[in-house]
């Protein structure tokens, strides 16, 4: 990819934005309990930043439920209740947000959970002003790692990809930047042994200062 100035950015929510990887945890194995089991197993499938439908379906069939939907409703009642309760940023997440936007740059929120789990991300750190735009699983056909969420948010906002900066935690999302030919910023640690194509681009560590082209 041939560097270009940055002209918009896109940012994941669960382990980007918020430390969504706890409460997601404990949503599952209150799902799991609602359908008759002690806890999660000890080989519980890896369902983290693969999307609620599909996490629902990895469910499902890891624990012989015959509905995913049954799977999905239930999920998705645990987490409003434990997201009620508050949900944290990490630290320096609502301070990279702003610093980037306030430099000029269009900030799109670019998710695989539903359109409502975003709008609920936006009203608890009030950040609702700051974004742009924000691409949901109901706004695209395929999820992370492909790259058309991406995709879809450089359309509506109106930038080409080459000049598009994407914000992530996992290798779904660096894969998902390389293939729409944008940038990718390692947000946390999954990134450091991941090579070749399901490598990021670039690392930011929270409270440093953040520099973009």
């Amino acid at each position: 990819m041939t560097p270009q100035k940055v002209k918009a950015a896109g940012f994941d929510i669960d382990g980007t934005r918020i430390d969504t990887g706890p409460p997601h945890r404990e949503a599952e194995r209150a799902t799991v309990r609602a359908f008759g089991f002690d806890d999660l197993a000890a080989d519980h499938p890896v369902t983290f930043g693969k999307g609620v439908i599909p996490g629902a379906q990895l469910v499902a069939e890891h624990y012989g439920i015959d509905s995913t939907e049954g799977v999905l409703a239930e999920y998705l009642r645990q987490w409003k209740r434990i997201a009620e309760a508050g949900i944290d940023l990490l630290p320096g997440a609502e301070s990279a947000v702003r610093t980037v936007a306030g430099s000029g740059i269009l900030v799109a929120l670019v998710t695989s959970g539903e359109r409502g789990y975003a709008d609920e991300f936006l009203r608890i750190p009030g950040l609702a002003d700051v974004f742009v735009c924000s691409v949901t699983l109901e706004d695209v056909v395929k999820l992370k790692p492909d790259p058309e969420p991406h995709l879809r948010a450089a359309e509506t906002t109106g930038v080409a990809p080459p000049a598009c900066v994407v914000f992530e935690d996992s290798v779904s999302g660096f894969r998902a930047a390389r293939l729409a030919g944008m940038y990718s910023v390692d947000v946390g640690e999954v990134a450091l042994n991941a090579i070749g194509d399901d490598a990021h681009s670039l690392v930011y560590r929270p409270f440093h200062v953040l520099h973009l082209p």
